[in-house]
């Protein structure tokens, strides 16, 4: 999949839309770099399994480091990197390095295997595919071997947790920062999957221009301001909760995001209570249970505003 060949907004849009001040000009990598200049010590992600607290600096550097990491290893704007992450801390750290640089993520969720994970992989003609050792019982290494084996463009698998095995621990990977030239606001971000049910999942080409404004916009509608903490409990990877508002949404913001390791009320509840959550997105049978469970719970759940 050539990046030259995906397609643009049209020219005529694209004026109205920044005339109407809805595309700002942004891109992920200097809103990002902005928040941590604005406000380095606020709580920008907690990962409650790994028992990290990143705040907007520490994020902001982290990205920094691992960009020059992955400039490094060869990959440059325009590189796909295939990136199939649960809800860890790594998954912004990813992502974020990937936007400064101008390589764009190919979302990929857990429950995606050999048949998904190939596709992806050699439609985009992926340089880098990047993991967790194990997730939910499942090891992800054997289906990295299969995919590095069968991929003739897949250079780097890139292990973000767990035993790295034959591949290359993330954290082995970040470097001092270089000076390096980013995206422009109307380049391509990443591949956003579609959200159909059957079949294998198309991928959506989006840009920094067209997908902050979905984050703002759905901000002004939820009223997610920098005291918001969103419940990320649906896979991070998914459009909802990355961009409606979402994790990405409360990171314009400059709020807080913690990352739910499972659905369940069981494993949900507690956190709500500890972070004090005011937003999540849940789809409906999971609205369902939740709500069933919640009269009997023991947690205080009075600090969740809207779901």
């Amino acid at each position: 999949m050539s990046t030259e060949a995906a397609p643009t907004w049209p020219a005529e849009f694209a004026e109205r839309y920044r005339a109407a001040g809805w595309w700002r000009g942004e891109t992920f990598g200097e809103m990002l770099r902005q928040r941590a200049e604005e406000h380095p010590d606020r709580v920008a992600i907690v990962d409650p399994v790994a028992g990290s607290r990143w705040t907007y600096a520490d994020l902001d550097r982290r990205a920094d480091r691992l960009a020059a990491g992955f400039l490094s290893r060869g990959i440059v704007k325009g590189d796909k990197v295939v990136v199939q992450l649960p809800n860890i801390a790594e998954f912004f750290e990813v992502i974020f390095a990937l936007f400064r640089i101008g390589a764009l993520p190919v979302f990929a969720l857990p429950a995606h295997r050999e048949s998904e994970i190939t596709y992806f992989c050699e439609f985009t003609e992926a340089v880098a595919y990047v993991i967790a050792a194990e997730h939910g019982g499942y090891d992800y290494r054997e289906l990295a071997s299969k995919t590095h084996a069968n991929v003739s463009t897949l250079r780097h698998v890139f292990v973000a947790q767990g035993d790295p095995g034959e591949f290359e621990a993330l954290s082995e990977v970040a470097e001092e920062p270089v000076g390096y030239g980013g995206p422009r606001p109307d380049d391509l971000a990443f591949l956003q999957l579609s959200g159909g049910s059957t079949g294998i999942p198309k991928l959506i080409p989006r840009t920094h221009d067209d997908y902050i404004y979905s984050l703002w916009g759905s901000n002004e509608i939820c009223a997610v301001e920098e005291n918001s903490v969103y419940l990320c409990v649906l896979p991070a990877a998914h459009n909802f909760p990355l961009s409606s508002p979402g994790s990405l949404g409360t990171l314009y913001a400059g709020g807080r995001v913690v990352l739910c390791p499972g659905p369940s009320p069981e494993v949900a509840f507690p956190l709500i209570e500890r972070e004090g959550v005011t937003i999540t997105g849940l789809v409906p049978p999971l609205a369902l249970l939740w709500t069933e469970a919640a009269p009997g719970t023991a947690h205080d759940l009075s600090s969740l505003d809207v779901l």
